[in-house]
């Protein structure tokens, strides 16, 4: 009974996500967020990126994130890149989405930090 409860949230979660995934890439846009599921054992994180949408006068070519902790265990990603956009009007929603392991210990130097940036034409 309670392996069919589990399986039944972890089931709900992961429609949930899909569900939230879709309408973020339907509103368009350059755009990026993180969030925690498994109680905060994964970090996830969520970059997008759209050519044609005017951030204050620029057009974003690329888009990346980067998951990096110092402790328990270390961790460094790297960037994570989107794929490239081929002009300023090009309409394509490029996005990526990624996940760590988040470190079971507690303080500044096992916490992992989320970073996302765009790079403009």
């Amino acid at each position: 009974m309670r392996s069919k409860i589990i399986l039944g949230v972890i089931g709900i979660t992961v429609v949930l996500t899909s569900i939230a995934i879709t309408a973020m890439a339907a509103t368009g846009g350059n755009y990026a967020r993180t969030w925690e599921t498994l109680l905060g054992a994964k970090r996830h994180g969520y970059v997008q990126i759209q050519a044609s949408y005017n951030d204050y006068g620029r057009h974003a070519k690329q888009g990346y994130q980067r998951f990096m902790r110092e402790a328990g265990p270390s961790l460094d990603t790297g960037r994570l890149y989107t794929s490239t956009a081929y002009s300023p009007s090009d309409p394509t929603i490029r996005w990526r989405e990624d996940w760590v392991w988040d470190s079971p210990l507690w303080g500044d130097k096992y916490t992992t930090k989320w970073y996302y940036r765009f790079l403009y034409f």
